[in-house]
């Protein structure tokens, strides 16, 4: 509804059913709605000439997930496999097994629909018809989040299934600029900037308050979701350095493996002993911002575009570092960084000596060596283009070429070790590079546009 295009309402509703969920828990209904006041068209803005467009906004909205929920997930099943699984010799006789069958889903019909619910108030404007600016404050909470439920070993090997776990909470400020301008007649330029900040927190988890994900061969799981903190958090132990002799060793709290040149931990606790009660959070993959800036410059027939974009703040694990600096888990390709190895005549380092042992103080548990800074700036696209005026096309019944040249991934700045810090992952385990495929290699595209 619009009333003399100053005061603007919309409303929608739907339904949403899925067979993938229980019986009870299978429709939802996601309401959303906006409203919108445009203060430039009000009587006491006429005599404001600078300013264009004015408008004060604000919505609501709640949105279903299913996140792939398998078809399965709400029963419990049973399979039969012969090799080892579910064949028996009953009677004690040889070549008389008999099929068998275990317990290989189980299933939960109270799974329910993930619910995203957005709130945003914005302010946009336009000034001089040139420069366009919004500024809004956003809230997305996830109700429900859906996530495979963790169960004890004494469960068996049946899988999880998936369960509304938790809620999550994301608050933060979206900024947008845009100018497009002129120095001369033939030479015209844009420039956008694009800022979004970003708090993210787990406001609710069933007992006893956290679950555990990120899982890696050595270390086990290396993230806790935990109430009152961000999702994904890494956990671990802290190191606070490196053993430098017996001495140090005797006079610091007892640790399994403790020995010169390996991981000192801290005494989160203060109890003496280095223990699984004193691992704690040791790194945040959510970013404080992530920002954006495009520029275009446009001169005759020539146009050239750059689009830069980064992240701030975000950390990173990188797991590769178990096997690319350690001997006792993979032998394989190392990292030249061993080269600055923790030795006798070296102890000014934070790499560990080079030995063939994994333990406790070595490469056998999560802990914060491996997390680093993943902050990121990037020219995700370098394109310079040549239009060729239609009339030189006439005769070929063109309506108009355009070629370019365009240069991706240009370059990257970080202080991350590895090969490219913007790392994928799931809902509630992201940031840890496994070794996964860089998405930053350059590339170049030679190409053209023609319309008839």
């Amino acid at each position: 509804y619009a009333f003399n295009d100053k005061y603007l309402l919309s409303a929608t509703v739907r339904r949403d059913g899925s067979s993938v969920l229980g019986s009870d828990k299978r429709f939802g209904v996601f309401p959303a709605f906006s409203a919108g006041w445009r203060i430039s068209n009000e009587s006491f803005m006429k005599d404001i000439s600078w300013l264009d467009d004015l408008k004060l906004r604000g919505s609501y909205g709640a949105l279903g997930s299913l996140s792939n929920i398998s078809s399965l997930n709400s029963y419990t099943l049973y399979n039969s496999g012969i090799a080892g699984y579910s064949y028996y010799d009953i009677s004690g006789t040889t070549n008389s097994a008999q099929q068998g069958f275990y317990q290989s889903n189980i299933g939960n019909p109270r799974t329910g629909w993930e619910r995203d619910i957005i709130t945003n108030i914005g302010l946009d404007a336009t000034i001089l018809k040139r420069l366009t600016v919004s500024v809004e404050w956003y809230r997305k909470a996830i109700d429900g989040l859906l996530f495979s439920q963790p169960l004890p070993a004494t469960t068996g090997g049946a899988a999880s299934p998936i369960i509304n776990i938790g809620n999550i909470r994301n608050t933060g400020f979206d900024f947008n600029a845009n100018y497009r301008g002129s120095i001369t007649k033939d030479l015209r330029f844009t420039a956008g900037l694009n800022v979004t900040t970003y708090k993210n927190t787990v406001t609710s988890i069933p007992d006893p308050g956290y679950f555990d994900a990120g899982p890696q061969q050595q270390f086990g799981t290396m993230v806790r979701n935990q109430q009152g903190q961000p999702v994904s958090s890494f956990f671990g132990y802290k190191v606070i350095g490196l053993f430098n002799s017996d001495q140090d060793v005797t006079s610091s709290p007892a640790q399994s493996g403790a020995a010169p040149g390996r991981f000192k931990y801290k005494d989160v606790t203060g109890d003496g002993t280095i223990s699984t009660d004193d691992r704690t959070f040791i790194g945040n993959p959510n970013p404080d911002f992530t920002y954006g800036l495009n520029l275009g410059l446009e001169y005759k027939d020539f146009d050239l575009s750059a689009n830069f974009y980064g992240s701030q703040g975000n950390d990173v694990i990188n797991a590769v570092k178990a096997t690319s600096e350690f001997f006792g888990n993979y032998v394989g390709g190392k990292s030249r960084d061993l080269l600055n190895a923790w030795t006798p005549q070296h102890t000014n380092t934070n790499i560990p000596k080079i030995e063939s042992i994994s333990n406790f103080s070595t490469a056998g548990i999560m802990n914060s060596f491996y997390v680093e800074n993943g902050s990121y700036f990037k020219l995700r696209s370098l394109i310079l283009g040549y239009t060729v005026r239609p009339g030189s096309l006439q005769k070929l019944k063109v309506k108009g070429i355009r070629v370019y040249l365009q240069g991706a991934n240009l370059f990257s700045i970080t202080k991350y070790s590895g090969l490219d810090p913007e790392l994928a992952g799931t809902n509630s385990a992201f940031g840890i590079d496994y070794g996964n495929y860089p998405g930053n290699q350059k590339s170049f595209l030679f190409g053209a546009n023609i319309s008839f």
